[in-house]
């Protein structure tokens, strides 16, 4: 890859005026024939890293590129992560960020003169220059005709740039569809509560969710009201290479928004299944994966943020402003929150754009709308209101789709592949039309009681513990595969000496003192090397279902293994007991034996532990 900084002016319209350093990176084709026409990529937030959020993932994994035969070119947009300057607000403490108190206003204010004096004109990062600025790029870096990609506000973005420089365009794929003119302080509520009823209303209407999950609407919602008058403490493990634990006083908002969180990923069939799971005081998701997720989430550039979101309804007034249909509790949490954001576009007296400019672009651009239907702030209908002004569009729907298809979907990428190929020629879409699975019960997972146990302290990686905790298994495991060569080579040796065979009990007993060994070796092994298997298969395929504490129940047969082990170990030491007793075998036969009832014993222990 080649990465390097394009200086751009602050104010386009004053190019001899201050200047800002993009950070940006080429990753070549990897397929040939190289074609001319790069893929430029822009992630959302406002203030996401595109850098951060692509750079690696399709770098070291080209089967995620939505293109292999065109150069890719990332940036992070002005005012993020890697360009420069950078807006961020450390003023403001996360408590402070989730807040609507007068510290979380007090806060932005003092970052607001920090960054009005490091970074100059506040009001010059916004979309409209953020979209000359992509113009910039291309012309600095050689290229002729661009292909645009965008997710999120990047779809808004790319809208600002097919109007403002269509010229080089070819083709534009927009992905989580935000149209121009949506309004950011009011209208996620409205998602919100499309999202929730698709989730909560979506199990009743399902018989197999609804009979395992009875009113889960009902019970999700005196959850949350529980919560909030009785929060409760669980450790999180920070997502960094310290693995710092924190204690964490988790109420019913802070759950709403970390389950919220969850569904901009890929989770839909198991919502019902981590609400129920929470209702019964198991957060272990909630510990494990969404609250480490958000607190090493440094790289949103909140500055850049609300100098964008200020730019496009600074002016939003919240007098006379309905809901309808929302429950309460997200009116009230979204009415708080745009107050205090709204604070700070006063604040920080951020420019309001021209109001033209976010009015429907109309253009005959090769354009690939693709939208998730269980989006949870981008519904599908989004997409669809800029289908009128596009006369050359396509709309793709995914049914089973959340935030965002390309490089997180091979059936995205595929889409995309042969879209940026043929812009003119709708793609084959049919990847995309895959049923919905059914939601997720308890009947589909088996639960590890003592993986929850050590996850609730350690977050994922008490798996390694678990794997740790293992090793004497493993050892009496190999221990007991002794038994596979010894015996039979015994056998022949007493053949050979012709030595005169008893009879009794006592003697069958001595006979199947080798066959429980090698079924205890076998039952061991077996266990341990299923889960092996289950733990990287789940980490592969659902790594936020093994974030439960839990595997697919078609490797519930493993957790019958541990006590059939313990079985077979009692008759070991029974018949340990025997052939001391009634000096069956030699002495020698006889402390061998014992050593592997021994073995058998730990190695039932320790799996019973593990197990269970």
């Amino acid at each position: 890859m080649e990465c390097g900084y394009v200086t751009v002016p602050l104010r386009h319209a004053q190019p001899t005026g201050p200047t800002i350093q993009l950070a940006t990176i080429i990753l070549p084709a990897v397929a040939t024939p190289r074609l001319p026409d790069p893929l430029f990529m822009a992630q959302g937030g406002p203030g996401g890293s595109t850098i951060d959020a692509y750079g690696a993932q399709l770098a070291y994994g080209p089967e995620n590129r939505p293109t292999t035969n065109r150069d890719i070119v990332l940036w992070d947009q002005r005012g993020t992560l890697y360009s420069k300057p950078a807006l961020f607000c450390p003023e403001s403490s996360q408590e402070e960020k989730e807040g609507a108190d007068a510290d979380s206003s007090a806060a932005y204010r003092a970052c607001g003169q920090r960054l009005e004096k490091e970074a100059g004109d506040l009001s010059a990062f916004n979309s409209a220059e953020n979209a000359d600025d992509v113009e910039a790029l291309r012309v600095a870096l050689g290229y002729d005709d661009i292909n645009f990609y965008g997710v999120s506000y990047g779809t808004e973005l790319g809208q600002f740039l097919m109007r403002q420089r269509p010229d080089h365009l070819r083709s534009v794929i927009l992905d989580a569809v935000v149209p121009l003119g949506y309004n950011l302080f009011i209208e996620p509520a409205f998602a919100q509560q499309r999202i929730g009823e698709k989730y909560l209303l979506g199990c009743a209407a399902e018989p197999t969710c609804n009979a395992a999950f009875p009113n889960l609407a009902r019970r999700y919602l005196a959850l949350i009201d529980r919560l909030n008058e009785k929060p409760v403490t669980v450790q999180v493990t920070a997502d960094d290479e310290n693995g710092t634990r924190t204690p964490v006083e988790l109420t019913g908002d802070l759950l709403e928004n970390t389950l919220y969180s969850a569904l901009y990923m890929n989770v839909h069939d198991l919502i019902p299944l981590i609400i129920d799971r929470a209702d019964r005081g198991d957060f272990t998701f909630v510990s494990t994966y969404l609250l480490p997720l958000s607190m090493s989430d440094e790289n949103i550039a909140d500055g850049m943020h609300y100098s964008v979101i200020c730019a496009d309804g600074g002016d939003t007034s919240l007098d006379g402003v309905a809901f309808p249909g929302v429950l309460p509790r997200i009116v009230k949490n979204t009415r708080d929150e745009a107050e205090t954001e709204l604070q700070i576009c006063r604040d920080w007296k951020i420019e309001l754009l021209p109001r033209q400019a976010l009015e429907p672009v109309s253009t005959a651009i090769p354009t690939l709308l693709l939208s998730g239907d269980f989006d949870p702030i981008t519904p599908p209908h989004y997409a669809a209101s800029l289908l009128p002004h596009l006369s050359r569009a396509t709309h793709v729907i995914f049914p089973r789709g959340a935030h965002g298809q390309v490089a997180v979907s091979s059936c995205g990428n595929t889409i995309s592949r042969a879209f940026l190929d043929n812009p003119d020629a709708a793609p084959d879409s049919s990847c995309a039309k895959v049923a919905v699975p059914a939601f997720a019960t308890d009947k589909d997972v088996v639960f590890m009681r003592a993986a929850r146990n050590v996850m609730a302290v350690q977050g994922l990686s008490g798996l390694r513990f678990l794997l740790v905790f293992a090793i004497p298994a493993v050892v009496c495991a190999g221990l007991l595969l002794t038994a596979v060569p010894v015996y039979p080579i015994a056998f022949l040796a007493k053949r050979r000496n012709s030595q005169v065979a008893s009879s009794g009990f006592a003697h069958l007993v001595s006979k199947a003192a080798p066959w429980l060994a090698a079924v205890a070796a076998s039952m061991l092994v077996l266990f341990l090397v299923g889960s092996w298997m289950a733990l990287g298969s789940t980490m592969r395929t659902n790594e936020k279902l093994l974030a439960m504490a839990a595997l697919p129940a078609r490797w519930s047969w493993l957790f019958a293994l541990p006590s059939l082990v313990a079985v077979v170990a009692v008759l070991m030491l029974a018949t340990a007991v025997v052939l001391w007793w009634s000096r069956q075998r030699s002495l020698a036969g006889r402390l061998y034996f014992s050593v592997l009832t021994l073995a058998a014993i730990v190695a039932a222990v320790d799996i019973v532990l593990i197990g269970r």
